[in-house]
């Protein structure tokens, strides 16, 4: 039900984006040792930190993921992917458990492509709420690889 809700509101903008509900774990041990900042409140800055911190230790398959959760209500995320596993890295098992809350996948940006964004736009963060990830979207739609 949350899959086609979201569908529907990206409808509206004149998209369709690949959408998928995925799995969050907890970050592995050997990451959450290398201490890398957490901003609880803002997943997208703390997203994008672990990407780039990530590729800088020489991890592979990086992706910047935004998305929609829904705890009560629905509101936007960023999460990171690392290979074919999706870590909410403000959840730091040390600290806390995952949530159950519910997160559907609306765009997977790579590194490389997290970073041009960032250099674009004086190093603000794509969050579904910029109109530019819309046009993200819009062009991810036309191609299939994304």
């Amino acid at each position: 039900m949350m899959v086609k809700k979201i569908e529907q509101y990206f409808q509206y903008f004149g998209v369709a984006p690949k959408i998928q509900e995925v799995s969050l774990k907890v970050l592995p041990a050997v990451i959450q040792k290398l201490d890398i900042p957490v901003t609880p409140h803002n997943s997208y800055k703390t997203a994008a930190d672990y990407v780039l911190n990530l590729h800088e230790l020489g991890f592979d398959e990086l992706h910047y993921v935004l998305g929609i959760s829904n705890d009560h209500c629905l509101f936007g995320k960023a999460v990171i992917r690392v290979g074919d596993h999706y870590y909410d890295p403000t959840v730091i098992a040390r600290h806390c458990f995952l949530p159950k809350d519910q997160f559907v996948s609306i765009y997977e940006m790579p590194m490389n492509e997290l970073k041009g964004f960032m250099a674009e736009h004086n190093n603000e963060m794509p969050s579904i709420l910029n109109l530019e990830v819309v046009e993200m979207l819009k062009r991810g739609a036309k191609n299939p690889e994304l």
